[in-house]
């Protein structure tokens, strides 16, 4: 007897705690496997490493989920760094993630994901917070796209444990991307080695 092949769900999520190629500890990665592209909202349940649930644990993204915002692209991806506060935040090494709203939103696939870096005076690509001077992002589809952008400053490391997200930043005002365009943005020179990534999520398109 054949099976049928398993049809996917709309939506499929994985959450690492810990990375270990050099992302970003504490990471949500969320699929879109349908055609539309959508704003969703999450709720989240904090878990520890037993399975636990941490109650007191009020869990947030970087770029919003929690709030809605951030638009998951037609069979694409949603990042987000989930940032923990409240009594048991060092604890949690696992999150149940529900799906508290959706909306469809008129928006392209991308064809390729969007970028941001850090740079360095020299624009080129930098991991080293003392170079940090600017930002550069990189929209590689042939139509416009808004992003919005934040800056992350992490704790410090201790073995074993999820570098946590200390502050946030996000950009005053979101950034309309032509098609396949580049673009740089200076940062102030007193936040330099202040953070230590830079995100960044799709937005309702303003462009067109």
């Amino acid at each position: 007897m054949r099976r049928r092949p398993r049809t996917p769900p709309p939506f499929s999520v994985s959450y690492v705690p810990i990375a270990t190629d050099g992302s970003l500890d504490q990471m949500l990665t969320i699929r879109n496997n349908t055609e539309v592209t959508v704003l969703p909202t999450l709720g989240f349940t904090a878990f520890d490493v037993y399975g636990r649930e941490l109650p007191h644990v009020v869990t947030q993204g970087v770029n919003g989920s929690h709030v809605g915002g951030p638009l998951l692209p037609a069979n694409g991806v949603l990042t987000d760094v989930l940032r923990f506060d409240g009594q048991g935040a060092h604890l949690v090494r696992g999150v149940q993630v529900e799906l508290t709203a959706v909306e469809e939103i008129e928006h392209p696939a991308l064809q390729e994901p969007t970028k941001t870096v850090m740079i360095d005076m020299a624009q080129a690509a930098t991991a080293d917070p003392e170079q940090f001077w600017g930002i550069g992002c990189v929209n590689p589809n042939p139509f416009g796209v808004t992003l919005r952008i934040s800056l992350v400053e992490l704790e410090d490391g201790q073995p074993g444990r999820p570098r946590q997200v200390d502050d946030v930043v996000t950009l005053q005002d979101d950034v309309d991307m032509a098609s396949v365009s580049n673009h740089v943005i200076w940062l102030p020179e007193d936040v330099r080695g202040q953070f230590h990534e830079v995100v960044h999520h799709l937005r309702r398109p303003i462009y067109t």
